[in-house]
């Protein structure tokens, strides 16, 4: 093996790297609901693997040139442990992780401009998948961009930009800020309690967005109501509501689609391989909460503009030192504190985040952030540390089923070691 080549493990996940049965995809198509593609079973992997046969989407095509990422793999890696808090005890090696049951299939780490870590489990380079809720990065990240060019104001309120949307409802008055930061103050939490309850909010709001006749997502939005007792920008609670209405307020300042914005201002800037694809909902709007559609390359080129080492792919450097501090600044800790992310940050990462910030997850002090997808996707970037991973998977999110997901830890733990902080191999 060579210093360019993707490292590898014998995961039962490889199966996905070769075309699967005639009568595997025929029975696939005939079993899809909302609830199968959530399962984390085979099904499961193969809709996202291949989204653009079950939902309408977008396509966006590459800016040439390539750019060019060069390897200087780092097979060590693959006996990373690190210590976590959650459990008082070291991980398993990242290579026995990658084999495990939350099913990675692709990850990808970058260090000082040069491709460190980089294996397939269980898709090819090539492949496309989504990337779930770590698109949400791209949607506050355009807001941030508007903000720098003196478009969008944080301080003011939701209605200043969506008037005719969110007028005479709870949102109306709510600041961007707070919505970026997703503590709007509204009972439309996405927890699993939610989710599972046909009559709550984030339920009905999801199957408007993902089903054809099942009503409109953004009528919908509009039923939201006061959590009691709660005011905006006090309380985090995660919400993909948040974000799809930053989408909205995208194009209504843009006046152009979404997906076309991002192409301007970020894709056919970074030097992407292959196509961007974005699925939309059944009145097409773009779903850029979770519907990006890219190969882990081009997801890994996309995480390098949030650090030291983005002119690998850019001539143009698209998240400025201001925009960035915006994003590492704007979330608010003691919104964090108490969270159900606050718990889920602990378990991934063996160690507290210290807030969310502009629709990432978790922060750092160290100015390190991370966003977790669906079932096991994400991107985490180290400025500080000049580093960045992405990895895709297909796992159940019941945790007493698969475990925690580790990956963000792994990640975390390969910036410091590769940074000379002391790490133990």
């Amino acid at each position: 093996m060579t210093e360019e080549e993707p490292l590898q493990v014998d995961s039962h996940m490889k199966k996905w790297k070769v075309p699967p049965s005639l009568s595997f995809v025929s029975g696939c198509v005939e079993r899809y609901s909302f609830s199968n593609w959530q399962s984390g079973n085979d099904d499961s992997v193969y809709y996202n693997l291949n989204i653009s046969s079950f939902f309408k989407t977008k396509l966006v095509m590459p800016t040439p040139p390539t750019s060019t990422l060069e390897r200087n793999i780092k097979p060590d890696l693959l006996n990373l442990t690190f210590f976590d808090q959650s459990t008082g005890a070291d991980t398993v090696p990242l290579k026995e992780y990658l084999c495990g049951p939350k099913q990675v299939q692709a990850m990808m780490m970058m260090h000082k401009g040069k491709v460190v870590f980089e294996i397939f489990p269980g898709m090819n380079t090539n492949d496309m998948h989504m990337w779930m809720s770590a698109a949400k990065t791209s949607v506050g990240l355009l807001c941030v961009l508007l903000w720098e060019d003196g478009k969008l104001d944080f301080d003011k309120p939701i209605g200043t930009y969506v008037p005719d949307l969110v007028r005479g409802t709870a949102w109306e008055n709510i600041p961007v800020k707070h919505i970026m930061n997703m503590c709007s103050g509204l009972d439309i939490e996405e927890n699993f309690e939610n989710l599972v309850n046909p009559n709550s909010f984030i339920s009905k709001f999801f199957t408007s967005a993902f089903e054809e006749g099942k009503g409109s997502f953004r009528e919908i939005l509009k039923t939201a109501k006061p959590l009691p007792g709660i005011k905006s920008g006090q309380v985090f609670q995660y919400s993909s509501t948040n974000t799809m209405l930053l989408v909205i307020m995208i194009e209504e300042i843009t006046q152009i689609p979404y997906e076309q914005f991002f192409k301007q201002r970020v894709w056919s800037k970074i030097g992407a391989k292959y196509p961007f694809l974005i699925g939309l909902a059944p009145d097409h709007t773009p779903m850029g909460a979770g519907f990006n559609v890219t190969t882990p390359e081009d997801f890994l080129r996309y995480a390098t503009i949030f650090t030291p080492m983005w002119n690998v792919v850019s001539k143009e450097k698209i998240v400025s030192d201001k925009a960035l501090k915006c994003i590492q600044e704007m979330g608010d800790p003691a919104c964090y504190k108490g969270s159900t992310e606050r718990g889920y940050g602990f378990r991934w990462f063996g160690e507290y985040p210290e807030k969310n910030t502009a629709q990432w997850d978790h922060a750092f002090p160290d100015g390190a952030m991370f966003k977790h997808g669906n079932m096991g996707q994400g991107i985490y970037v180290d400025p500080k540390r000049d580093f960045c991973g992405v990895y895709f998977g297909l796992a159940s999110n019941d945790e007493n089923i698969t475990g925690a997901d580790k990956s963000p830890g792994f990640m975390r733990a390969a910036a410091k070691l590769l940074a000379g902080e002391k790490m133990a191999l």
